[in-house]
């Protein structure tokens, strides 16, 4: 009984002593592991050094498979369920063996003691060897058997710099630990005792004896099924080291940067699709380098939850030579007219316009901003589904002018526009052209919102299961679904100017709704296209900002945009969807896209939103008395008893009829008022269109240069008379131009016509 006291005294003894060494000496099991970004199948992206350039991968305890587990155990500590830590047996052998040969050949080292080692490195020497001993109580004493296995798997050396049953599998096999094969698993389980003398790639023969040597072991302990072990032992090594994952480089370095500290970053990306767009960016980039077009940039987004599919920063990551390790993705570009859609969607939602409204496109100064449409021509009347579909300038300004900057700001800052938002006091009309920085994963997750009956939200980068991934941002509504249905049905026209040449089948053209953009100076083409399904949006250009003759987002950007949604979503079909139950059709006239009135003959269909849109009827012709020989017109004050006819003609604002004249259009005009008449008429006053008011005009050559007058004036109108500080200086036909001599400082200019209406700016003169 003394004896077992005293054993039981020397036991707690002993085990206070490690309690005590413990808390002075703790145990500490932190490793860094290279990061690894996957796609959404577990597939390595893209795998990155440790700071001390390791190829050290986390192995997770689901990817030790138990012939993993039942291999490493035989092989390197067939007790190690069964010990402490410690082999008392194995140390008593190798203390005998190496007491009767004098030197070690035995160490006795258990998986767990290798653990320890490989935590705390040393030279081998006795008093280490009790060292380790000590950190492997600890490690059992804190860590199940299959956490120190997993540590084990995760540090074991392979030579050179890889460590890890993992890296190894990756770098040599291709593969994850849990899809190795048993020989492969033999082959690797041999690697860490010699790993300079047994390189895959180098000595696989010598491998292949070794791994055959320890698969007839196995079958001797009874270890795998012995069919299992003969096709094992037929198995060929042919493996070699190859080069860790690159793909999406600009992607990978992205997720790293905003996940700091997850070693597996499980992401959205789909591999194929992935594999898929870089190959043919790759290539149809390629093509464009003749044309000084160096640089492309793609994502694709999955509509049904945002989550990022496929992300190319840039056609080729590796060209120095034209910045393509730039991230294209989050690069901040001109938008060029790739943000029209929205504007005009804003504009249904305000009841400004439907797509059958007629809207002006002619030359039109907006304070001194003059916009101008990428041919250079002008349209005149045009609808406004139209004005989208051929992406004019002038009607999209006219738009935003109505709108407001500010409002229209606040509806891209809830759509995740940062840089429009910061630089809204700055921004003026011009935004809508591109006038503004945009990047293109906003404007990817903003037509995805267009696919999504105008419900906004963040784009989605990890998978739900990662821990960092967290829930998607409250959904933001943009546009009523009403709205985002009009809007897509105009994109979704084929009979549009960004069309590709005629080169293009129709057979190739997907069944989707996009939109181009191409910048000022021609620095960016920009293609955005959706269905369902998907939204992918392409940039081409030059991270330099240099432009390129040849550079469009209908001829450079939308080809490419075609042969991805060909490659990705080929069977998609027919992708329309139903109207919302909200959106409303009816007749409407067609020369104004207004209700009709009892003057309108000519109807189409129009689709609008009740309670909304406008609804007041359609006053594009006006009934004027005319003398007999319709030589004149009457108002109501000088209209005779008798003697006068009616007739119907177009009600058309000044500005508009000043462009027809300009451009020798015919139409309908009202003859000149009766001259008899003196009275004072109301209406619209002349208005001056050659000058800006409140600007400042710089005269270099006094005493020779000169200011010029025009103004825009009504239909019945046909002199003007001109006043400069309210001193006449001449008189002219309505569509005439007069010039003068100005003098410095503040003028007031006017105008009158032959009805008697006025109008006045001020403007401000000086020499230099």
């Amino acid at each position: 009984m003394r004896r077992l006291y005293k054993a039981c005294g020397i036991g707690a003894g002993l085990l206070l002593l490690f309690l005590i060494a413990d808390l002075i000496f703790p145990v500490k099991t932190k490793i860094e592991y290279a990061p690894l970004v996957r796609s959404r199948d577990s597939t390595v992206l893209y795998a990155f050094l440790t700071k001390d350039e390791q190829w050290r991968m986390f192995t997770t305890l689901d990817e030790i498979t138990p012939e993993l587990s039942k291999a490493i155990i035989f092989k390197e500590d067939k007790y190690f369920y069964r010990h402490p830590g410690i082999n008392p047996a194995a140390v008593m052998r190798a203390a005998f063996h190496n007491l009767i040969h004098g030197k070690r050949t035995s160490g006795a080292s258990t998986i767990t003691m290798q653990v320890a080692r490989m935590l705390y490195p040393k030279k081998r020497s006795y008093v280490n060897k009790l060292i380790e001993m000590f950190r492997a109580l600890q490690l059992e004493f804190y860590f199940s058997k299959k956490e120190i296995l997993q540590m084990y798997l995760n540090m074991v050396p392979y030579g050179s710099n890889i460590q890890g049953v993992k890296a190894a599998a990756l770098l040599y096999f291709h593969k994850s630990p849990d899809q190795l094969s048993l020989a492969e698993i033999t082959a690797l389980s041999i690697i860490p005792n010699r790993p300079n003398f047994l390189v895959i790639g180098k000595n696989n023969d010598r491998i292949t004896t070794l791994r055959n040597n320890w698969l007839n072991r196995f079958e001797e302990a009874g270890l795998f099924p012995a069919q299992t072990i003969a096709d094992a032992r037929q198995e060929p090594l042919t493996a070699y080291r190859t080069a860790a994952p690159r793909h999406a480089p600009q992607f990978a370095l992205r997720m790293r940067r905003s996940f700091p500290g997850m070693q597996n970053i499980l992401t959205t990306i789909d591999a194929g699709m992935q594999q898929k767009v870089t190959e043919l960016t790759a290539q149809y980039s390629h093509s464009l380098r003749l044309h000084q077009i160096h640089n492309a940039a793609v994502i694709v987004v999955d509509n049904r939850n945002r989550e990022v599919l496929a992300y190319l920063g840039s056609a080729d990551f590796f060209d120095r030579q034209h910045a393509g390790q730039v991230d294209g993705v989050r690069a901040l570009r001109s938008p060029g007219s790739t943000l029209k859609p929205f504007l005009y969607g804003l504009a249904f939602d305000k009841g400004i316009a439907t797509p059958r409204k007629m809207i002006s496109d002619i030359p039109t100064d907006f304070n001194g901003y003059t916009p101008e449409n990428y041919d250079l021509n002008f349209r005149g009347n045009i609808s406004t589904g139209d004005a989208l579909r051929q992406s004019l300038n002038i009607p999209a300004v006219k738009l935003l002018s109505r709108i407001g900057v500010g409002e229209f700001a606040r509806n891209m800052h809830a759509a995740g526009f940062d840089a429009v938002w910061q630089a809204r006091q700055k921004m003026g009309l011009s935004m809508i052209l591109g006038g503004c920085g945009v990047r293109l994963e906003s404007m990817a997750a903003l037509y995805a919102a267009l696919a999504n009956q105008g419900q906004y939200y963040a784009l989605q980068w990890l998978m739900p299961l990662s821990a960092a991934s967290g829930q998607p941002d409250s959904v933001v509504r943009i546009l009523s679904p009403e709205s985002a249905y009009m809007v897509t049905e105009i994109l979704r026209e084929l009979q549009r100017p960004d069309l590709p040449n005629a080169n293009v089948s129709a057979l190739n053209i997907p069944q989707i709704a996009w939109k181009t953009g191409t910048s000022y100076g021609r620095r960016d083409a920009w293609s955005i296209g959706y269905n369902q399904r998907y939204t992918i949006a392409v940039w081409l250009g030059n991270f330099s900002g240099q432009g390129a003759a040849e550079l469009s987002g209908a001829a450079t950007a939308t080809p490419l945009l075609f042969q991805l949604f060909n490659a990705i979503d080929r069977h998609a079909g027919n992708n329309a969807v139903d109207a919302p139950p909200g959106l409303r059709s009816r007749y409407v006239c067609s020369m104004s896209g207004m209700v009709p009135s009892e003057h309108c003959t000519d109807l189409v269909m129009d689709t609008y939103i009740p309670g909304v849109s406008d609804n007041r009827p359609c006053q594009h012709l006006k009934t004027v008395y005319l003398s007999a020989d319709e030589q004149f017109s009457y108002c109501t004050s000088c209209l005779p008893a008798t003697g006068y006819k009616t007739k119907l003609y177009p009600n058309i604002d000044p500005e508009l009829a000043a462009f027809y004249d300009q451009r020798h259009i015919v139409y309908d005009k009202i003859p000149e008022h009766n001259p008899s008449c003196s009275r004072y008429f109301g209406g619209a006053a002349p208005q001056i269109n050659s000058l800006t008011n409140g600007a400042t005009y710089l005269i270099t050559d006094k005493g020779k240069q000169q200011l010029q007058l025009s103004c825009a004036a009504a239909g019945d109108v046909t002199k003007v008379y001109w006043y400069v500080n309210d001193r006449f200086i001449g008189s002219g036909g309505s569509q005439e131009k007069i010039l003068f001599l100005p003098e410095a400082g503040r003028i007031k200019i006017s105008c009158t016509d032959d009805k008697g209406r006025s109008s006045s700016i001020y403007v401000t003169v000086k020499f230099i």
